[in-house]
């Protein structure tokens, strides 16, 4: 692919993140993977989770910290997904997780603020990135 469609297909599917926040994190402890709901957001040229300290992902991102995530993708009647793969980060940096609170637009109902201790902030470095079109029957793959 060239790197003309490259950059069209990059913008393309980050425009579609931004629209569809609900994904799909999948990690890995013990050759066993976990996959659950979360809402990926997309701020400062960075993708980010908000979760709990205690959350069973935080030791399995620790441990291993090769991750999947998929975006099911609606439009009417057919579907299609995004699927990115790459490694989890966790930042301890409270200047960044500052900055990281304005995005998450849930964050007041589960959290005190920057100094609460279960506030936990994980960036998404993805190396790859696959979109499948709604009604589309093949996925074009984007390496970053």
């Amino acid at each position: 692919m060239g790197k003309n469609n490259d950059s069209q297909i990059k913008q393309e599917i980050f425009s579609l993140i931004h629209e569809n926040q609900y994904c799909y994190f999948s990690t890995s402890l013990n050759n066993q993977p976990f996959l659950r709901p979360m809402v990926l957001f997309y701020a400062y040229s960075r993708f980010w989770i908000v979760t709990f300290k205690k959350d069973a992902k935080i030791q399995q991102v620790q441990t291993n910290n090769k991750i999947e995530i998929c975006i099911p993708l609606h439009e009417t009647g057919n579907t299609g997904f995004i699927r990115a793969q790459g490694i989890a980060k966790i930042i301890k940096d409270n200047n960044i997780k500052r900055e990281a609170i304005d995005f998450c637009y849930f964050f007041d109902d589960y959290f005190e603020g920057i100094d609460d201790p279960d506030y936990m902030l994980i960036e998404l470095i993805f190396d790859q990135m696959q979109l499948m079109r709604p009604g589309e029957s093949y996925s074009t793959k984007l390496s970053l």
